[in-house]
């Protein structure tokens, strides 16, 4: 273990070596401000003086977290002058054929995996120490696990009383009695797994109690400790939410919340901000190199500032510094996705509020100016996939982004994504399902609720559904107003998974007639159809992507 800790080490100090240049180089840009040409002499001599703090920081600084090994001289003189190459505007690059790109891309990779190789061999103990023979192997393209809206909520801050069960029984689904162990089996199968990172897109808490997030934190330490990077955002519930709460014997008592995005960084620091090379000054995003040919734009899309909100947007000013990273990556032949909380595009007709971004058409626009492939949201509580297009009929015709919204990990089923990439540059994404009857028997639970956690928590969930539903219906006998709620909770739960909904084998059932008869204009009866219509089939796996080509416009 300690051996592959040390090899994940050098992993990551050769690819933040190769990503520094070019990321001191935008947060250059980003304090210059827009690159017009008589700006243009002012945003080199940034990117060279950042280029040169760095040298004298590796040179004196040996216990920096940012630091490479050995040999950073190297790899950062070389990205910065592509940089400057790139930045001096002389056609180099313009005109450069498709076959010579990728002969120029090959090379640089070629180079990085020489130089990987090179400290792999150098840091290696000397015969006779327990050294391990090991073949090198060639490049692997990054795989990245991912999960949301896990709503974690501490065993510390309940006692199973009678205001906890409360709160229960009026959620969405997500089985709150169960959070550790639910988040235990995360951590346990990202170790697992053992992707190149996991990343977390928000709502990581129940409503933004210090506490939860204090808690949280220790147990994700665990995946790092593994020699797994984890990358985290806030989203809507993690700050500034005045519903923060513990629940004991009959009372629901407020509790401390994170007031500032300076509270939610001082705890997370250590899960992407530290190991990023450039932070946006405005907000809790920041870039993260997956490795030297593929970056994360980790974008905080809530609003805090002035309280809590539900809603989210993107703001000017990080629109700016995301717009700088877009131009350079591109320019260097480097795939971005996004990942942020809120959704881009309206992807429900069963939820229609407060889910989309509110400058979402204009952050769509902004990163199809650049050909990103895909953003990934979560928020919405259900699973969704869907390709931008203009109108009807046209996604044949055109190229627009896809995004991505995951399930929610809170709810039955306990549903993650699985993100790969090929030589290529070509996605593959697909839902998976964490095994808690697994983890439970591992740790030797004798729980029947979780040696049994798959059926039982979807059976469970759907009892407090139904419950709620009955609470609407009126003017019908208690077992027929059960079957009709019965008929609802049967599809929400596939509905959130992003599995395709029943709705002609529903549509032959009593429950069905009697929604008819009792209440055809009714909320909750217009609700399953929406659900029936937005899930025709199912949205749980992607494919897309490929390699982008280079141009300084984005065009």
């Amino acid at each position: 273990m300690k051996h592959y800790k040390r090899i994940t080490a050098l992993i990551y100090g050769a690819l933040l070596l190769i990503c520094i240049g070019i990321v001191w180089f935008l947060g250059a840009l980003n304090k210059q401000g827009s690159s017009s040409p008589q700006d243009k002499t002012g945003q080199e001599s940034s990117a060279q003086t950042g280029a040169d703090q760095e040298k004298e920081e590796s040179n004196g600084s040996d216990g920096d977290k940012n630091s490479g090994p050995s040999g950073q001289q190297n790899g950062l003189d070389e990205t910065k002058e592509g940089t400057e190459r790139s930045e001096s505007g002389t056609g180099e690059y313009d005109q450069e054929s498709e076959e010579a790109r990728q002969d120029r891309l090959e090379k640089e990779r070629q180079k990085w995996l020489a130089e990987y190789r090179r400290q792999r061999r150098r840091h290696r103990k000397p015969s006779g120490e327990g050294t391990e023979t090991e073949e090198e192997k060639p490049y692997e393209p990054p795989t990245l696990m991912l999960a949301s809206d896990l709503h974690y909520m501490s065993s510390t801050t309940h006692d199973d009383g009678k205001a906890f069960w409360s709160m229960v029984e009026h959620d969405d689904g997500k089985i709150d009695q169960y959070s550790e162990e639910m988040l235990d089996t995360l951590v346990e199968t990202a170790i697992e797994n053992h992707p190149t990172a996991l990343a977390l897109t928000g709502d990581i808490t129940l409503n933004g109690e210090r506490i939860n997030h204090e808690l949280l934190a220790k147990k994700l330490q665990k995946v790092q400790d593994a020699g797994i990077p984890v990358v985290v955002i806030p989203g809507n519930h993690d700050i500034q939410n005045k519903n923060a709460s513990t629940y004991f014997g009959d009372k629901r008592e407020k509790a401390e919340y994170l007031e500032s995005g300076k509270d939610f960084y001082d705890i997370y620091h250590e899960f992407g901000y530290d190991q990023s090379p450039n932070r946006d000054e405005a907000s809790l995003s920041y870039v993260y190199p997956l490795d030297p040919s593929h970056w994360l734009l980790m974008m905080d899309s809530c609003i805090y500032d002035d309280g809590n909100h539900v809603e989210g947007r993107i703001s000017d000013a990080t629109l700016g510094w995301m717009e700088t990273h877009l131009r350079v990556a591109k320019e260097h032949g480097i795939q971005v996705i996004v990942l942020a909380h809120h959704n881009l595009l309206q992807e429900s007709r069963l939820f229609t509020t407060q889910c989309e971004m509110e400058n979402g058409p204009e952050v769509t626009a902004l990163l199809e100016k650049y050909q990103v492939p895909l953003y990934i949201s979560g928020h919405l509580h259900v699973q969704r996939i869907r390709e931008h297009v203009t109108g009807p009929g046209l996604e044949e015709t055109q190229d627009g982004i896809h995004e991505i919204v995951l399930s929610p990990y809170s709810f039955p089923g306990n549903q993650y994504g699985m993100l790969s990439w090929d030589l290529q540059d070509n996605m593959t994404f697909e839902t998976r399902k964490a095994d808690v009857a697994a983890w439970a028997k591992a740790n030797g639970s004798e729980n029947p609720e979780l040696l049994n956690f798959a059926d039982w928590s979807l059976q469970y969930a759907k009892s407090v559904i139904q419950e709620q539903v009955k609470q609407t219906i009126t003017m019908v006998p208690d077992d027929l107003k059960a079957e009709m709620a019965s008929m609802y909770a049967d599809l929400y739960f596939p509905y959130c998974l992003g599995e395709a909904v029943p709705w002609n084998d529903a549509k032959t059932t009593k429950a069905y007639t009697l929604w008819q008869r009792v209440d055809p204009k009714g909320k909750k009866f217009k609700e399953m159809q929406s659900m029936a219509e937005d899930s025709r089939t199912p949205r749980q796996s992607w494919t897309g992507g490929g390699r982008q080509q280079t141009g300084q416009d984005g065009s």
